[in-house]
């Protein structure tokens, strides 16, 4: 695969308030060529990307040696979230990501809600016990036991973050920090990836978590986000001030759309791919209701037909020693409405004894 060529920007490296800017590659134009063919390689984030990898793979074979199954979906999902991280920071939008508004947007938003799914998907966490050393998971499930693990996956401070987050980026020096420096870039992209997976942890509960909560509440804060994404691109597209401007300006990029139009398409990208990415999340969601409402719900009929299996042996010893018949004791213990013979409901409304 080609990079385009690169050329420095001696003649601004006197600007005041830029610094970092003489050493800005300049990318050649972006075509629809250069989308495919243009690549800005990093091989030590290859090189940690592999090593997760690996990682993820030898516990999947200690799990199977085990005995235990582990999804192949789960695999799946997990190495195309490292395959679209690297693709993410490495591709064209990597390239262009210091000279276009509108990459590093493509780039942020990807970090913050796509990328972090599909690993969170894969139940690394849940990996990490059960395929990793025996210290891991003892260490793993003593963080998940403390109160700061708990106090930290309260929802309200996870969405509260998780919302905030873009705004603080681009209404912050952060943004402009990373268009100076390769190396906060790259700071930044770890961060939001693994601020996104925290998130989408705490929220999907196919990993332990410290503490659970109903999934109806994880429903209500995707609007809330999606309506977050909405307004911030919004802001982005419509309002006056120009993000980085200075920067922009100052390149002196004679090609491609103005700071202005560049800034309405990155806001437009961030509130489009926001939004949905939403869907599948919305949809693991409701599957994981339904599966854990099907668990629950086999779980109690086994609880009640072990307890209609256990009840006629004791009403025919106890009809037989007050001279009653066993027939109408068991019939009149099946005419009994569900909820008075379920093993939670009874108790909690007295139909049944606590013993």
């Amino acid at each position: 695969m080609v990079t385009p060529a690169l050329t420095g920007f001696g003649g601004f490296s006197g600007l005041s308030g830029l610094t970092g800017l003489s050493a800005v590659p300049m990318p050649a134009p972006l075509t629809g060529s250069a989308v495919a063919t243009a690549w800005r390689w990093n091989p030590y984030v290859i090189a940690i990307l592999l090593v997760i990898a690996g990682l993820y793979g030898a516990g999947m074979v200690r799990v199977r040696r085990g005995g235990e199954s582990w999804p192949v979906h789960r695999v799946v999902v997990f190495l195309l979230g490292l395959a679209l991280f690297g693709w993410t920071t490495m591709s064209f939008l990597g390239v262009y990501q210091q000279v276009l508004f509108w990459p590093r947007a493509v780039q942020v938003i990807t970090l913050l809600m796509v990328v972090p799914l599909f690993l969170a998907l894969g139940a690394p966490v849940r990996m990490a016990i059960e395929g990793g050393p025996r210290w891991l998971a003892v260490a793993v499930r003593r963080v998940l036991a403390s109160r700061i693990a708990a106090l930290v996956t309260f929802p309200a401070v996870v969405s509260l973050v998780f919302l905030v987050t873009p705004f603080v980026v681009y209404f912050s020096p952060v943004y402009e920090d990373t268009l100076r420096s390769r190396g906060a870039a790259w700071v930044l992209s770890f961060a939001l990836t693994a601020l996104g997976f925290f998130y989408y942890w705490t929220r999907l509960r196919l990993d332990p978590v410290p503490k659970e909560y109903p999934h109806l509440v994880s429903v209500w804060i995707t609007f809330a986000e999606a309506i977050a994404d909405g307004a911030l691109g919004l802001t982005l597209m419509m309002g006056h001030h120009l993000v980085a401007g200075d920067w922009y300006t100052a390149l002196g990029r004679d090609w491609g759309p103005t700071p202005k139009q560049d800034q309405v398409w990155g806001g437009g990208a961030l509130w489009l791919i926001g939004d949905l990415a939403g869907v599948p999340f919305i949809g693991a969601l409701w599957r994981r209701m339904f599966n854990e409402d099907r668990e629950r719900a086999a779980e109690v009929d086994a609880e009640l037909d072990a307890l209609e299996e256990s009840a006629p042996a004791s009403i025919s010893h106890t009809s037989a020693a007050e001279g009653a018949e066993p027939a109408a004791d068991e019939e009149a213990l099946r005419s009994r409405p569900w909820w008075e013979t379920d093993p939670v409901l009874g108790r909690r409304y007295g139909f049944q004894d606590d013993d």
